[in-house]
């Protein structure tokens, strides 16, 4: 397996667990609780919120990912064959 498919492969995996782990992560700031929690219409838009946060949370670290794995990728010396 070349090096590139084991790095998307790992990749998939800490993805697949994080995502699995992320009841924990559902949530939110305390101000952004009693905001929500204070009014009956915030209690009913709780839980969207919590999934838009666990929604956005990846893409930074995808993006930055990419970046720093495309800078690696092109920096490295070329394999001998």
């Amino acid at each position: 397996m070349s090096l590139t498919k084991r790095i998307a492969v790992a990749l998939a995996v800490v993805g697949l667990v994080v995502l699995l782990g992320a009841g924990p992560l559902a949530a939110q700031c305390a101000m952004c609780r009693t905001a929500l929690s204070e009014s009956p219409e915030g209690r009913q838009l709780q839980a969207g919120f919590n999934n838009a946060i666990l929604f956005l949370l990846p893409f930074p670290y995808l993006v930055f990912g990419t970046l720093a794995l495309s800078l690696w990728l092109s920096r490295r010396p070329p394999s001998r064959k």
